[in-house]
């Protein structure tokens, strides 16, 4: 039910785990300015949509959205409608050109803006505001406080921004900007705090999570890496479990591998993006290793956790991508057998090196027939390791109901695999052991014991 003195908000949300996170700081703001969530943009008074642009497909898809919501301006004319995220920090102001009935773009590094901008667009006047933030004194974290955030079974803690790499595929630090860390003691008082409410699991975020680097401001140790970073929050809050994404191979050394093996709060997972398996291929893209190194990773994290599930990120079809350079990843897959991957067709992006200086010269059917091969080994790979795990009794965080409303919990294993089984709803927050009685494709299916 639907009160008319109510403001409302809806927002939609494209991309990767750092949009949820800026989605949900977003709500946060507008809560204070006195607006409520809704699933039903006809009902709002207050339309956003959080963009993606890595892939041409996120891009598109968003881009259609917006064109679409002329719709609640003719409707109601006071309906204020904006764009923020990835696709408003590389459109900037043609966004306004393109859809004249936009009130608002803002890009990721001025959420905190929102409310002026707000106030601006109340007042019948365009709201722009993508300028990149690339120095801690300037940047601000929007953190959570405890008054704010509703109990959950998992968080989401920005730990820093922006990313300092050069992969000559990927738009992410034109629309992110540079690296910016966050004061490790900002981040163990908000997982603290998160803790205190009931959460068990954070999740800590960053474009390149693992080349996190900072110092603590009552101290003159060393500066704080990303391996420390996680002792200190395993040491100093009451978090049951931490995880992360996503790491870059380059930066992942020795102290983190350790901390696998000697860290029962970390879990025993990893998304680590390999893109591809040829060396030549890696080159070009700028990756910064070799297919020897992203081996010896996998190696000595196996050596540290052998439990540990590894999944991935995988390109094909990238600018000169020969059939012997895809069978390089294709027999990487098989000696590394990841638990599970994301794959998808090289799309080329306005604005990055490969665009500018490099052929895309894989013609799309051979695109398509290497992703769907890659596809097919790895559910194979996934299926034989899920079923390796029947049998098995495991720890599993109860997120939520399951989606397809079979009165089952949805939980989640420590090596990140989704577990649906009985149980009582109340358990929804709670650590329960279950014992894995079926393997599927992208799931298992389980027992709570006792």
């Amino acid at each position: 039910m639907y009160k008319n003195d109510q403001k409302y908000v809806y927002i939609r949300t494209f991309g990767c785990q750092m949009n949820e996170h800026d989605s949900r700081k977003i709500i946060l703001i507008l809560k204070e300015l006195g607006f409520e969530s809704t699933d039903e943009p006809e009902n709002a008074q207050l339309i956003l949509f959080n963009t993606c642009t890595i892939r041409e497909k996120a891009h598109h898809k968003a881009i259609s959205q917006i064109g679409r919501t002329t719709i609640y301006k003719e409707r109601d004319p006071n309906t204020i409608i904006g764009v923020c995220g990835c696709v408003a920090q590389q459109d900037k102001e043609s966004l306004f050109d393109k859809y004249p009935h936009l009130d608002l773009v803002f890009g990721p590094d001025q959420i905190n803006k929102l409310p002026e901008l707000l106030d601006h667009a109340q007042r019948k006047k365009r709201g722009l505001s993508v300028e990149l933030v690339n120095t801690p004194e300037e940047y601000t974290f929007l953190d959570q406080l405890p008054e704010e955030v509703a109990p959950a079974s998992s968080s989401f803690v920005s730990i820093m921004k922006g990313c300092n790499c050069a992969c000559s595929y990927c738009i992410v630090p034109s629309v992110r900007g540079k690296e910016v860390c966050r004061s490790p003691e900002e981040i163990v008082a908000e997982i603290d705090q998160l803790a205190k409410l009931g959460n068990r699991e954070a999740v800590l975020l960053g474009q390149n999570v693992n080349a996190y680097h900072s110092k603590r401001s009552n101290s003159s140790t060393k500066d704080v890496t990303f391996a420390k970073l996680i002792r200190l929050i395993s040491d100093e809050t009451g978090i049951d479990r931490i995880r992360f994404t996503s790491p870059h191979p380059k930066d992942v050394g020795e102290d983190l591998i350790l901390e696998y093996g000697q860290n029962e709060k970390l879990c025993p997972h990893i998304h680590l993006p390999l893109q591809s398996g040829a060396n030549e291929t890696l080159k070009r893209m700028r990756r910064g290793y070799t297919r020897e190194r992203y081996i010896e990773i996998v190696r000595g994290l196996r050596k540290a956790s052998p439990d540990i599930s590894i999944t991935t990120d995988l390109i094909v079809g990238f600018c000169g991508e020969s059939d012997a350079d895809f069978q390089m990843t294709f027999e990487l897959m098989e000696e590394v057998e990841f638990d599970s991957i994301f794959a998808f067709k090289y799309s080329p992006r306005p604005g990055t090196f490969a665009y500018e200086q490099l052929p895309d010269d894989v013609e799309k059917v051979v695109k398509e027939e290497r992703l769907e091969k890659i596809l097919a080994l790895q559910r194979l790979i996934s299926m034989k390791k899920n079923e390796a795990l029947i049998g098995k009794d495991v720890e599993a965080l109860v997120y939520s109901l399951d989606r397809m409303n079979r009165g089952l919990l949805t939980g989640r294993m420590p090596d990140n695999r989704i577990i649906h089984f009985s149980g009582n709803p109340d358990l929804i927050g709670d650590i329960v052991p279950v014992r894995v009685t079926a393997a599927h494709k992208n799931s298992l299916a389980g027992e709570m014991i006792g």
